[in-house]
């Protein structure tokens, strides 16, 4: 049982529409549906039943309204709590995705501390789905992460697209490429990062639908990628921006793109939906906009 779910249930009946309750929540009314559908098979009974154009509860449903009530205001008010606490703070809390860092978190943080001195960016360096779950949650205002992004509680702000590189010894003969499809990993043994990371489950997928099951082990760190590919152990998926960078440090080793489009490396900004932004978390989300525009520019 989830409090998104119980809040949907108070806001239907509160509406007396699925419709008017989806636009309220800021979810598709089949999103609706479909959530209220499972929190009635995870309770084992039905919470509505319809008299004429009214949305009537079961015994069930009485029994839970009050319940769900006093659940969903204790949630709100805690957000709010938090809310209010970080603005009194001045504190904004982000998240940022590896290989955002320095192209847009450092800089970004620095204009802001210009614009507002007194003003405090706590910021960390996940992987994206912990900055998804971490925004889910309310634990951070904000997150620049990979997409594909698909949960209906984020709303999300496309930042830039690059490319996907696969890292692999100079010796290869795929280093001599301009560019690598998802068919050439038939032959390379890969460096894949863990689940948390999109772009592995990217590469998977795309794998399958060629019809093979790539050879991979698991390795988080993009260095790591660049040291094993280096002696030949294996090849690495990495995106442009870190890859640049580590390449400069590293012998024998070259960097490809991916030439497909479904491979690009898309950063998004997120935020959760229904979480009030304090005005501090408003202005920096401007600052962090402005400076990733700039800084993409050059």
């Amino acid at each position: 049982m989830e409090i998104k779910q119980l809040r949907y249930f108070v806001e239907a009946y509160r509406l007396q529409s699925f419709t008017e309750a989806a636009k309220q929540c800021i979810i598709t009314p089949q999103g609706l549906h479909v959530s209220i559908s499972r929190l009635e098979e995870e309770l084992g009974c039905r919470l509505f039943s319809r008299s004429g154009s009214r949305l009537e509860l079961t015994e069930a449903g009485k029994y839970l309204l009050p319940k769900a009530e006093e659940i969903v205001r204790i949630s709100s008010e805690a957000e709010e709590h938090f809310s209010r606490e970080a603005e009194k703070e001045g504190l904004v809390s982000v998240l940022f995705v590896r290989g955002t860092v320095e192209l847009i978190a450092l800089p970004s943080i620095a204009r802001f501390k210009e614009i507002d001195p007194l003003a405090e960016v706590r910021f960390k360096v996940e992987q994206d789905l912990d900055c998804v779950q971490a925004v889910l949650s309310g634990q951070a205002d904000m997150a620049v992460c990979s997409g594909p992004i698909h949960s209906k509680e984020l709303s999300k702000k496309h930042l830039f697209t690059k490319k996907n590189m696969l890292v692999i010894n100079s010796s290869d003969p795929l280093a001599n490429r301009d560019s690598v499809s998802i068919d050439d990993l038939r032959s390379v043994h890969l460096a894949l990062p863990r689940e948390k990371m999109f772009v592995r489950n990217k590469v998977l997928e795309l794998c399958r639908k060629q019809g093979f099951e790539p050879e991979y082990v698991e390795n988080d760190e993009p260095r790591t990628a660049f040291n094993c590919a280096q002696i030949g152990l294996q090849a690495g998926i990495v995106n442009e921006v870190s890859a640049g960078k580590l390449l400069k440090d590293t012998k024998n080793v070259s960097i490809i793109p991916f030439g497909d489009p479904e491979m690009n490396w898309e950063v998004f900004l997120i935020k959760k939906k229904d979480l009030p932004q304090t005005r501090l978390a408003k202005s920096y989300e401007a600052c962090l906009l402005q400076t990733t525009r700039k800084n993409l520019e050059r």
